[in-house]
């Protein structure tokens, strides 16, 4: 019997997009019309969180190295807070509250933005 060592490397930082405008540095967005970005919120809808982007200095990353972010606490999970910034407290989910991990701090000014499954509470 062999044994295979896999090893995965990623070799590109994040994952951004362009050609997008609106929003606000620092938050989580998502898309309206027209390529036009709108700060997300945890009342927004599921259907609205399951296609979120981080916006910092005018990049949209859709995942990955956010970097340039201040008071972050390393290691660290941050879920979207009620007005689109990163929050370490969860929300309650609830009829019109939605749960939403966006990622973890790798240090005080680097968040590794990867959106996860939104919860929606009854």
């Amino acid at each position: 019997m062999a044994f295979i060592k896999s090893t995965s490397t990623t070799t590109a930082e994040a994952i951004t997009v362009s050609g997008l405008s609106g929003g606000t540095n620092g938050k989580v967005v998502r898309l309206t019309t027209n390529n036009t970005a709108t700060d997300c919120t945890y009342n927004d809808t599921t259907a609205q969180l399951n296609s979120v982007l981080f916006k910092n200095n005018d990049t949209y990353y859709g995942y990955g190295v956010v970097g340039g972010l201040t008071g972050l606490s390393a290691g660290a999970i941050y879920f979207l807070g009620s007005n689109g910034t990163p929050t370490t407290t969860a929300p309650t989910p609830s009829s019109s509250v939605r749960a939403l991990t966006i990622g973890f701090a790798i240090n005080g000014t680097t968040l590794f933005f990867r959106p996860g499954i939104v919860i929606s509470g009854t």
